[in-house]
């Protein structure tokens, strides 16, 4: 008796030690994964990431694989419903009509399986949005992938600076296999020009490997019939490569607002906010010679705040449990925004603008006096 009690006990403590010991090989190699993978972190994130939008667009995990790449770029992904609608950017009116031609119209033809009797109908499988920075070629990018529901992938070129040798020619081919298996898809690439500029002779090697594989690759799209469509953005364009112009050959310009554009934008700012009844849209965007289009959002955010700040001040320093006492909508609804109010922050945000560069060039100019 004693000696089947004692087989059992170490029958017993074997697979403790056993479990022990699994649990504890289990946690080590996940340590040391991650202290030997310096992606693993941003895998993880992916695989997460990667998980809703499969759950999002109904897609069967079973016959939808990624590889580890693939995720890592997947954490790139914005839903088509993340993007602005088209109809509500202000101003640029004539690129945006360029686009509804070009590009959303024979997309969504396409998806709906209507066919035109032309084998030149189809739209371009490149695009370039070049002008200022602040005006808008991200949110026109965002707003196409809205139109046309599909995926959109903001490609920051950063992710391809990888430590590890090799790495980056995985990585850039992870980009087109991935979007190739969730096309319909919008590759934006902002700052084109940063990577893909012109190729010069001090280009490392890693570098000119990489061009040279995204343009091959880039290939694969232009002579299949994907539906995944690549809109780079810049404001340098004449530092763009060559060879990834001719890829782009839908151009178009995205300048700074004009006055009917300012005004434009305005409306669209404004059109949810409580304003007086006489505010006058064309005196503001009269005042806002020159801004951009983000500088102009910018201004009356600003306007926002300070016409807000007096009532809100005094809510958040009442006690809780006046507050609904007093009516918080009602004191919010008392408030109205002028055109002088936003005029107001205009001058302000210049004046602040114009004393900080000023002091950033008081401070170059006794830098270089020091050395």
């Amino acid at each position: 008796m004693n000696s089947d009690q004692n087989v059992s006990s170490i029958i017993i403590q074997t697979l403790g030690f056993c479990a022990s010991a699994a649990v504890a090989t289990f946690v080590v190699s996940k340590v040391l994964q991650r202290m030997t993978d310096p992606n693993y972190e941003g895998k993880e994130n992916a695989k997460k990431r990667m998980a809703q939008i499969m759950k999002v667009l109904k897609l069967d995990s079973n016959k939808f694989s990624l590889n580890s790449y693939e995720l890592r770029i997947a954490t790139l992904i914005s839903l088509p419903e993340e993007g602005a609608d088209i109809e509500e950017i202000g101003g640029c009116s004539a690129t945006l009509h360029r686009l509804q031609e070009n590009v959303i119209l024979p997309l969504r033809l396409l998806a709906s399986k209507i066919i035109v009797p032309s084998s030149l109908y189809m739209p371009p499988k490149g695009i370039l949005l070049y002008g200022p920075t602040g005006c808008g070629k991200t949110m026109i990018a965002r707003s196409i992938a809205k139109k046309v529901d599909a995926l959109f992938v903001n490609f920051d070129i950063s992710i391809l600076d990888d430590m590890l040798y090799g790495e980056t020619a995985k990585l850039t081919k992870a980009l087109f296999t991935l979007t190739a298996k969730i096309q319909p898809c919008v590759i934006f690439i902002d700052e084109i020009d940063s990577v893909l500029r012109s190729r010069q002779h001090r280009d490392q090697e890693g570098t000119a490997i990489m061009k040279t594989q995204f343009m091959l690759l880039w290939d694969g799209f232009l002579k299949s019939d994907s539906t995944v469509i690549i809109i780079g953005a810049t404001n340098r364009p004449q530092d763009v490569d060559e060879a990834i112009m001719r890829r782009l050959p839908l151009r178009l310009h995205v300048p700074k607002p004009d006055l009917v554009a300012r005004e434009q934008i305005l409306r669209v700012l404004l059109r949810k906010e409580s304003l007086v009844n006489n505010f006058n849209f064309k005196k503001v965007a009269q005042e806002m010679e020159a801004l951009s289009g983000s500088e102009v959002k910018e201004v009356v955010r600003v306007a926002c705040l300070k016409r807000y700040q007096d009532v809100a001040q005094s809510l958040v320093n009442l006690p809780p449990e006046l507050r609904s006492a007093v009516g918080m909508g009602r004191s919010f609804d008392e408030v109205k925004l002028s055109h002088d109010d936003v005029i107001r922050a205009f001058h302000d945000y210049r004046n602040f603008t114009m004393d900080t560069f000023a002091g950033a060039s008081v401070v170059t100019e006794e830098v270089i006096a020091v050395e």
